[in-house]
């Protein structure tokens, strides 16, 4: 098998490139990049991949998962590309960078929890409201059947209505298509 790329690697997992670059942006040690900046996937890298999928299936999440083979140092983020014309000061920048797009992701995954427990929130105040609504309306309704007929309450009627002028003239088919939108 030859290096797959991600959307290649996507298609054979069943999943959106954004999952596998997700996953191998959170092992930056067991996952290279072409000198482009893409993932390619060796059939060692894709078999990983495919623990990756296998575990969050059984319902792990990213941070409880472990790759077979991976050290203490998977922590760690990945030593650049060693090239003899890269400087000390240079490999010193590159090894910031690579840690700031680490913490960079982390951080953009803890607001994305923190948004998804917001609105897990707001859902839930949301449907205890609807219950609440739906209370108050059958203490409503069973108020009016204990009552009796509208006529024996204070509250005035109003006359029954009459069909107005523009109604009664108009053709069945403007009915019709005038129905459909109300």
């Amino acid at each position: 098998m030859n290096n797959l790329k991600t959307r290649e690697a996507a298609e054979r997992l069943g999943v959106s490139q954004t999952t596998i670059k997700r996953w191998a942006a959170h092992y930056p040690a067991s996952f290279r990049k072409d000198p482009l900046g893409h993932y390619v996937f060796s059939q060692r890298e894709f078999a990983l991949l495919q623990h990756i999928q296998s575990e969050i299936e059984r319902g792990h999440t990213l941070e409880q998962i472990t790759l077979p083979g991976a050290s203490a140092s998977a922590d760690k983020p990945a030593d650049p590309p060693s090239s003899p014309t890269i400087g000390a000061d240079q490999r010193e920048l590159l090894l910031r960078i690579f840690e700031v797009e680490r913490s960079l992701d982390q951080k953009a995954d803890e607001v994305v929890s923190a948004q998804v427990r917001q609105h897990r929130a707001e859902l839930e105040e949301l449907r205890r409201t609807v219950v609440q609504l739906a209370a108050a309306i059958e203490t409503l309704e069973s108020r009016t059947t204990k009552l009796g007929s509208p006529a024996k309450t204070d509250e005035p009627r109003l006359p029954p209505a009459q069909p107005s002028v523009q109604q009664i003239s108009l053709p069945e088919r403007k009915k019709k298509l005038f129905r459909t939108f109300f």
